[in-house]
């Protein structure tokens, strides 16, 4: 299965975060399973609750991940970035 562009991401933010699939499953209350499916494509369009639950456990205790890595998540499962306070959202 070809790894999708959420799958790299997902991936990539794992990695730079130091927590292992093991790790984040326990952060999110996830299957270990599921998150292999998601990072290798094998299973695609994981809801937007799922996406920020994600990419907050992946910045819990990580300096080097932000809100910007969240919308990128967010954009690469093609949904709407967080909106930040003040912030218009155009359509």
């Amino acid at each position: 299965m070809i790894q999708s562009e959420f799958g790299r991401h997902l991936e990539l933010l794992r990695r730079r975060s130091g927590k292992s699939r093991y790790r984040l499953a326990q952060y999110t209350g996830l299957d270990q399973a599921y998150l292999l499916r998601l990072e290798s494509g094998e299973r695609s369009s994981p809801s937007r609750d799922v996406v920020i639950m994600l990419g907050l456990a992946l910045a819990e205790n990580v300096d080097s991940i932000g809100v910007h890595d969240i919308d990128e998540l967010l954009l690469a499962a093609e949904f709407a970035p967080l909106k930040r306070r003040g912030e218009r959202i155009s359509r």
